[in-house]
């Protein structure tokens, strides 16, 4: 994939040994902070975002069980500290996408 390319879907060819264990520590937070089992799937991801009015980059989180669940964090993965975790999870344990 070319340079240009890549920055514009938010990825790099260099790989980030920071940001992946940030996205391990973010995870091990959710299953946590949530009950989960320690082989629960969650996922957390930093991607780019083109919607109009949104940060260039987000930090999705996923927890993939039946509904799946996710959030949205406007910030690097390096950048999402453990208290805004905490919040989101406390303020929407069923996720975003779940109906109010």
């Amino acid at each position: 994939m070319n340079e240009a390319l890549s920055r514009l879907l938010g990825r790099s060819n260099r790989p980030n040994p920071g940001r992946a264990d940030r996205a391990g520590e973010i995870a091990e937070l959710v299953r946590a902070a949530l009950g989960l089992p320690a082989d629960a799937a969650v996922t957390v991801q930093e991607l780019a975002c083109a919607e109009p009015g949104c940060p260039p980059i987000e930090t999705k989180i996923a927890v993939l069980d039946e509904p799946p669940r996710r959030w949205t964090i406007h910030a690097r993965v390096s950048e999402v500290d453990d208290e805004a975790i905490r919040a989101i999870l406390t303020n929407r344990p069923e996720g975003e996408n779940a109906p109010r």
